[in-house]
């Protein structure tokens, strides 16, 4: 007996240290929470994914019970106090990082060691209950899967590189979750960027020889894992290996100078799937209209505690709305995390990405969107049995980051890339050249010539950067400091029949011509772009409301130019060393609002362009201002304004016998941008629009001057709203529907018209099980027929695809 009552005081002892241990240790953390007014089940989901904890507890025993709205910077403890408020449960440390939700009620008649082993009673049989739910930082695969769905993120390191809030940051950042992208059944990466305001994306059909991303008006790029795409060659519309996609809009020049240097447009920066602790694998397929076929897998597997191996693949096969087009395409992306699970990693990612189709001209803007005549929309331009156009990417990537201390933070990353592409067209010429939107002679004929544009790449880039935190008076502090080199050699060669092989009529097109290649085919345009710098960056917070950001860069635009094409020989040699300022400043006007304003400048080479003199880089100014706010019942968004100023822009001197630019031309966007996700219960909502007014203010044509700048609309917006049922009968599924529209865009020709406005309306339904998922997507259900801006030699257009269904069926486990 004595023995039953000393081992019973021993438990409680050992208990209550091994509690007040858990709960000390998790009083001494922060976590900045985002989590919205949901049900309990979903928002304790949330809270264990965003605390890096595991929570063990029964799902039927809350069901229908609410959480309430948690924002901001908390521990463990307040945060579930504040979540469990009201609900008649309470929580229980088990070990350092495992909490279980118990019921608050306990006899106050029982003895004080009966109660305390009833309490330890409880939480043993918690952990046998059917059905059980478990979730954590040991399964993370699950809590993302099994989680809320949401279209909001609340932290980011892209704008920075340091995990800041969103909120707290002077900058229009948006993002496509891949929640989004899995409701909306997206099949491309331009597809998804249509819910992002100010966004303007190359057509599919393209041969990915070029960058088409637009934002606010101008130029803008699409990174890989912050690593410069360029071209962006190869199977680059896959989502298979995407784990979200965020937009930094304006001058990124202070972190981001790769390639030929910083748009002015800004940056789309794609992050890729990296491998997880916890064992788990997809395998499904796609199939739909036009004979789209898309088998895909995601397997991550950890080889050990401390070697973790991800790999994720896809190949693509389709047929199309437009004559003759067949494109084949696959990537592959394995991933490789190394470490020590005590703030140390070495992240070594790779992708082999290949795509094949006909080259796609489009039609012109004379016969489709103007003009006395019509092109049939789906007409192929050239002969049918040319030879398919190529394009290729192999690199690898490595990032290693370790935590030095609780202050410091090193980052070391580098990537070597190769990539090519090779594109062979019968190409139209008209009275505007290569452009072609008009005839070579009227009404509707054009002249045709065989031409192809061959272009390989080698790319080394390198970043590292070194990151404190330190505290003076009543400030925070995060210091930055750090730099990048990034080298692009690019060779080629454009070439083109001398003489024209015919004519073709388009109101009754005939192409009887065979293609042949034009030349040697011999490498005789060479580009050796270096950009590199040092930059220093400083955050500062103020009695928690102020936050200030400040930096500065001086970087290096370094290019090489060598064009030994016969006829238009020349070498230009580029090189300018700039001090590029970033400033900012947020305010919290309340816990939910925030304004901004903020500053910068970049600077970018002009690769591959003959110019007549030594050119020089071009230049922006970005400036812009707005509010961002992140209401209860997770409404979260912002409105900003901004101006962008573009100078040293290359145009084509008009009295230059070869055709050459100069560095003279000048151009401004404006425009206004509103983008909000609201997350209530179980709807999602998104909605985006955007306002661009982009204009040439010096051209050398002086008729340009003031005109808007061609294939960008004024107007642009999406709208899309997805309904989660958790009725018994319909439990795991969810309907979707949206709308997209752009208002018609600008030629550039004087004189010609406007193109019309074109919207079209998209739904999806999902079913989700435990290991099954079945998807369907309607793409543009009430048919509309439009054109949209193809920008193919700076012109043509390309028919709206017209009603299309895809369904998705996969397996995980």
């Amino acid at each position: 007996m004595d023995f039953r009552h000393y081992r019973l005081k021993l438990i409680k002892i050992l208990l209550l240290f091994f509690i007040s241990y858990a709960t000390a240790s998790s009083e001494s953390l922060y976590y900045q929470y985002n989590i919205p007014e949901q049900s309990l089940n979903d928002g304790l989901i949330q809270f264990a994914a965003e605390s890096n904890l595991e929570l063990i507890y029964t799902a039927d025993q809350i069901r229908g019970l609410k959480s309430k709205n948690l924002q901001g910077e908390l521990t463990v403890n307040q945060a579930l106090d504040f979540l469990l408020r009201d609900s008649g449960f309470t929580y229980q440390f088990i070990d350092h990082n495992t909490v279980t939700i118990i019921p608050q009620a306990t006899p106050d008649d029982l003895p004080e060691d009966q109660e305390l082993i009833n309490k330890w009673k409880q939480l043993d049989s918690v952990k046998i209950l059917q059905p059980l739910t478990v979730v954590g930082n040991n399964s993370q695969y699950q809590a993302k899967r099994n989680g809320p769905k949401t279209y909001n993120i609340s932290h980011t390191k892209s704008s920075t590189r340091t995990d800041t809030a969103i909120k707290e940051t002077p900058q229009s950042i948006q993002f496509v979750t891949r929640t989004l992208i899995d409701d909306q059944g997206s099949l491309s990466i331009s597809e998804s960027l249509k819910n992002i305001s100010g966004v303007i994306v190359g057509q599919t059909a393209l041969t990915p020889s070029f960058d088409y991303t637009q934002i606010r008006g101008f130029r803008a790029e699409q990174l890989l894992d912050g690593f410069t795409q360029y071209y962006n060659a190869g199977d680059r519309e896959s989502l298979v290996n995407v784990e979200r996609i965020e937009v930094l809009k304006g001058s990124n020049a202070l972190l981001y100078g790769g390639g030929a240097g910083a748009p002015p447009g800004g940056l789309v920066n794609i992050v890729s799937k990296v491998p997880e602790q916890e064992a788990f694998g997809e395998a499904g397929v796609k199939y739909g209209s036009y004979q789209y076929y898309q088998p895909y897998v995601d397997i991550n597997q950890p080889l050990s505690e401390h070697f973790l191996f991800r790999v994720t693949a896809e190949y693509t096969y389709s047929e199309s709305y437009i004559d003759v087009i067949e494109t084949e395409r696959y990537n592959v992306n394995p991933a490789l995390t190394i470490t020590n699970n005590k703030g140390m990693q070495l992240i070594i990612q790779g992708k082999i990405s290949s795509w094949e189709q006909v080259d796609y001209q489009g039609v012109p803007a004379h016969g489709s969107v103007t003009g006395d005549f019509n092109i049939r929309p789906e007409t192929y331009i050239g002969p049918d049995d040319i030879d398919p156009s190529q394009a290729k990417f192999y690199g690898v990537w490595a990032a290693f980051e370790h935590e030095i201390d609780e202050s410091w933070d090193l980052t070391l990353k580098a990537r070597y890339s190769e990539s090519k592409f090779d594109q062979k067209i019968q190409t139209l010429f008209g009275v505007d050249g290569i452009k072609a939107d008009q005839p070579y002679s009227a009404p509707s004929t054009w002249a045709l010539f065989n031409t192809q544009l061959y272009q390989e790449q080698q790319e080394l880039s390198f970043v590292a950067n070194v990151k404190t935190d330190f505290k003076v008076a009543t400030t925070k502090n995060t210091l930055l400091f750090g730099g990048d080199f990034s080298q692009f050699k690019d060779e080629g060669l454009i070439e083109s029949d001398s003489l024209s092989l015919g004519f073709v009529d388009l109101n009754n097109p005939q192409f009887n011509y065979p293609y042949r290649q034009p030349g040697l085919g011999i490498n005789n345009i060479f580009v050796v772009n270096k950009t590199y710098g040092g930059y220093i960056q400083l955050q500062s917070t103020v009695y928690d409301h102020l936050h200030l950001l400040a930096g500065v860069r001086l970087g290096t635009v370094n290019i090489a130019y060598n064009n030994e094409s016969p006829g238009f020989e020349s070498v230009a040699q580029t090189s300018k060393t700039k001090f590029l300022p970033r400033l900012g400043v947020s305010y919290d006007l309340t816990n939910n609002i925030a304004g901004f304003i903020s500053y910068s400048e970049g600077m970018r080479g002009q690769p591959f362009v003959s110019f007549v003199n030594t050119p020089s880089p071009e230049l922006s100014q970005h400036i812009e201002a707005g509010i961002k706010f992140d209401f209860f019942k997770g409404l979260n968004g912002q409105v900003a304004v901004y101006q962008i100023n573009r100078s040293h822009v290359a145009i084509r001197d008009n009295t230059d016998v070869k055709g050459r630019s100069e560095t003279t031309g000048q151009q401004r966007s404006q425009g206004v941008e509103v983008d909000l996700t609201w997350q209530l219960d179980n709807i999602s909502l998104l909605s985006s629009y955007a306002y661009t007014d982009a204009r040439y203010i010096k051209h050398q044509t002086e008729s340009f001057n003031g005109k808007h700048l061609p294939h960008i609309p004024s107007h642009s917006g999406k709208l899309w709203t997805n309904y989660r049922f958790d009725q018994a009968m319909l439990n795991g599924f969810s309907l979707g529907a949206g709308v997209y529209y752009q208002s018609g865009v600008y030629l550039e020709v004087p004189g010609y018209n406007k193109s019309d406005s074109l919207y079209s309306v998209d739904a999806a339904l999902n079913y989700e099980a435990d290991s099954f998922k079945i998807s369907a997507a309607f793409k543009n259900i009430t048919n509309e027929k439009n054109y949209q801006s193809l920008n193919y030699f700076g012109g043509r257009f390309v028919p709206t695809q017209p009603f299309s269904a895809y369904l998705n069926l996969s397996i995980e486990y």
